[in-house]
Order: structure tokens, then sequence, then C-alpha cells
């Protein structure tokens, strides 16, 4: 799965990498070095004038949901299995994401308690998360844009540490991705063809494992002493 991720660059950086207006992200935290769940966070999708990045909170609400609350547990959708959820159904076929990313954590169970990891591109460069939105509308007050992250089998060299990693897809699809006509067979083409890029990974602060601790040295790597490593982990 992906439960933290990081976007360690300001709004321009992002308009310019997703060719996307940015002007809705004024007023949105940026950058940020440990998104958790819940969390408001740039998304792009596809608008009349063109790309649009705004903000939506992360952990997807269906239209039909009783409460915001149950995004807290849908937070991710698996690319496999997405058209049988009733609640990812809809969104994967008519209102899908790009979700600006620089790396994620994915965490290592050893002796002395929960390590985790920064995964990232060669060079920190920004990269697009697969994703799919929603639209809340309460009975009354303010509609919540919201979003879950795709994820797929994550690739041997990272399978150590967790078996899911989220499908990051080439700038050659985005276009297909976001657009509202793309057809199922078309999707899942996209999704069965897209391989995890190149991605490199350092163990950093444990500081990462408090979610409302968002400071640029949770990317920074550090030195892990020599201990046992969790039995299953």
């Amino acid at each position: 799965m992906c439960g933290r991720f990081t976007i360690a660059d300001e709004a321009g950086a992002i308009g310019e990498a997703f060719g996307a207006r940015v002007e809705p992200l004024r007023g949105v935290r940026l950058p940020r070095y440990n998104v958790a769940p819940t969390d408001e966070v740039p998304v792009v999708i596809a608008a009349p004038e063109g790309r649009r990045a705004g903000p939506m909170r992360w952990g997807l609400v269906p239209h039909w949901a009783e409460s915001p609350k149950v995004g807290a547990r849908m937070i991710n959708a698996r690319a496999e299995s997405v058209l049988k959820r009733r609640a990812y159904r809809e969104p994967f076929l008519a209102r899908r994401c790009l979700v600006p990313a620089d790396g994620f954590y994915e965490w290592e169970a050893r002796a002395s308690g929960k390590q985790p990891y920064w995964i990232h591109r060669p060079g920190s460069r920004l990269f697009a998360m697969a994703g799919i939105w929603a639209m809340w509308r309460p009975p009354a007050g303010t509609r919540l844009a919201s979003f879950s992250i795709l994820t797929q089998v994550a690739p041997p060299a990272l399978g150590w540490l967790h078996d899911r990693v989220p499908v990051i897809l080439p700038e050659t699809v985005w276009d297909d991705w976001l657009a509202r006509g793309t057809t199922p067979r078309v999707l899942d083409s996209i999704l069965a063809e897209t391989s995890p890029p190149e991605l490199r990974l350092h163990p950093v602060a444990r500081a990462v494992n408090r979610a409302g601790y968002d400071e640029p040295d949770c990317i920074e790597e550090v030195e892990l002493a020599d201990e046992a490593v969790r039995p299953g982990s």
C-alpha cells in the first residue's frame, strides 16, 4: 500500500511538471514531507481549459457515504480489482486523476520498532501516481473532493519491504488516463502495461512515524544500527 508520501516542491514546480494550472492551490501548504491520510494535497485533473491542479483530501469518500469518516479507510485501491469494488468502480470509470509526488514511505519491522524508508526516483523527480476521485455532497455545507491512490504488485527490488507500490504512470499515458471518454479496455491496458520505474530507497529517521511531523529532515538518509528483523516482516 501507500500510507504516506512526499511532495517536496512548491506549486509552481507542480504546474511546470504536469502542464497544469495551479491557481486553485493558493492556500495549500507546500512543500510536504510527510503527507498522511485525510490530509489535503494537490491533485491534477482534466478541466475544459486543460489540466488543473487543485486541493483534494486523501481518502476517497463515495458520493453515497453517510459520513466523510469512511475516507480514512479508503486511501488505496488495488489496480487489479478496482472495478469490483462498489466505492471505486464509478470513480475509476468517470473520474481519474494524477497525484503528484516525489517519494513515498514504507516500513520495516525491526527489533527496536518500525523503521521507515523513503522510496523515490533518481534525482528525487516529481512523478504521477494514478488516482481516482469523488465528490461528496453533504446535506448542508461545503462539498468535499477526495481521492484514492491505485497500487500494484511491488517489483522484486522492493518486495522485501512491502508487497505493494503506487501505480506510477509514465507521461505518455497521462492524457488518456485523465480523459473522461477513455474506455475501460484502454484503462485496463494502461494499468496492465505500467511497470514501476527505477526507484531508490534509503532509511530515514523514525520521526516520520508521527503523522504530524512534517519537516525537511523526514527524507534525509540515516544510518541503521545492526539489529534483528522481526520474523515475518
